[in-house]
């Protein structure tokens, strides 16, 4: 009796384990993915929130917002978890180890900050409309 328990307990504990080490592999999988993704894009946007700190205190402010980061990338990755399978998130992840994918990780931080102008004039734009019919 104590064999099967044992055996029992044994296969329990490495299915656990197994299942663990998945686990850890898709969301390694998807913190990947938003690095590469968003990674260069929450730096441009903490750039001007860094300057805001006074330069004796940036370094030690640069750490923290570093490891407040990857807390974000946890949270993150598990709505990509809910959102893509992990063979999806390989298929993804082969995209961005192609030229074009990389090319695609290196242009976008160019692109969204070209885009913020963009939207930003047509904001400006907006108002005007509005401000027609708001009279």
């Amino acid at each position: 009796m104590k064999k099967i328990i044992f055996i029992l307990c044994f296969v329990l504990g490495t299915s656990a384990f197994a299942q663990q080490t998945e686990n850890d592999a898709f969301q390694k999988k998807a913190v990947e993915l938003i690095k590469l993704t968003s990674g260069q894009q929450f730096e441009i946007l903490s750039e001007p929130i860094v300057n805001q700190i006074p330069e004796s205190n940036r370094e030690a402010f640069k750490e923290e917002l570093d490891k407040s980061l990857q807390g974000l990338y946890v949270k993150l990755a598990k709505i990509y978890r809910e959102e893509f399978t992990e063979e999806e998130l390989d298929k993804i992840l082969a995209f961005y180890d192609t030229p074009v994918g990389e090319k695609m990780v290196e242009t976008t931080p160019k692109v969204m900050q070209k885009a913020m102008t963009v939207g930003q004039q047509w904001g400006m734009e907006l108002q005007g409309i509005m401000q027609k019919y708001m009279q």
